[in-house]
């Protein structure tokens, strides 16, 4: 029998693994994690029927993403229901603030400094705006050099100072001043992880809303979920506007869908 052979009484360079700097990508997701961790979030649930939108998108030419389709949606929403647009502010003392227009806040991934990094951005009113107009910010900010939007710019210099001075700025954001927080961090958010697959099981934002939605499955059926701030707003507020949503996708936005080809043509983009 052979004898095994005796393990190296060191470690080699290689297994010793490496320590990576606190990159600035990394920094903004924890400040927007510490931001929230006060925040008392619920998370609620419902199965909506999208099957009209699913199969006009796989006839549309260039369809408009599932994205930009929530983003419209929830503010075509938010401006009927004026609770979509409110925030718990803390200080001085707490008190409800109403936004009067809605703002999304963006989250898509793009390249940073040679890692895949989370951005987000604030869109002001996401509800004028055409699905086609929408999709093409976002791809602008994913694309565009930081340089070329204040929003991205003000992201990475924001996070450039030391953390005590970050959790500052983004405290007196959040809680001070009830426009400030709208048109900086805005009203709702946007976000999923279905295009590979996933689904969110905790969810943490200092925000009122963030809406999550999964991949239509062959019954056109898609699941949705919002976590909400509940010291804004109860879950009966959060069911009646799924309903809304599952409305606007099939009747408002259907009809903008359908017309993208002449929509587009006019505008010369065919």
């Amino acid at each position: 029998m052979e004898t095994p052979p005796t393990p190296p009484s060191g470690f080699a360079p290689d297994d010793r693994g490496r320590y990576l700097p606190y990159s600035l990508p990394r920094r903004w997701v924890g400040d927007m994690l510490y931001a929230a961790r006060k925040v008392p979030v619920i998370a609620c649930e419902r199965v909506i029927r999208v099957k009209a939108m699913h199969e006009l998108r796989r006839k549309t030419p260039r369809p408009p993403s599932w994205s930009s389709l929530m983003i419209k949606a929830m503010g075509l929403i938010s401006m009927k229901m004026p609770e979509l647009r409110r925030a718990y502010l803390g200080f001085p003392w707490g008190r409800i603030y109403e936004a009067p227009y809605s703002v999304a806040s963006v989250i898509f991934g793009r390249q940073f400094r040679g890692e895949e990094a989370t951005f987000f951005a604030p869109m002001l009113h996401p509800e004028r705006l055409s699905v086609d107009k929408i999709g093409g910010k976002v791809q602008a900010w994913k694309t565009d050099p930081i340089e070329a939007h204040g929003a991205l710019r003000r992201l990475v210099r924001n996070a450039k100072p030391p953390r005590p001075i970050r959790r500052l700025m983004w405290w007196f954001g959040l809680n001070w001043f009830g426009l400030m927080r709208a048109r900086y961090f805005g009203t709702f958010a946007v976000n999923s992880v279905a295009s590979i697959g996933g689904r969110m099981l905790q969810f943490a934002t200092p925000l009122t809303q963030v809406l999550y939605y999964g991949a239509v499955n062959r019954d056109g059926e898609m699941l949705i979920q919002f976590a909400f701030d509940h010291r804004v707003y109860d879950g009966i507020t959060v069911a009646v506007a799924s309903v809304r949503l599952e409305e606007v996708l099939n009747n408002e936005l259907i009809e903008e869908v359908k017309n993208l080809p002449a929509t587009r043509a006019a505008a010369g983009g065919e």
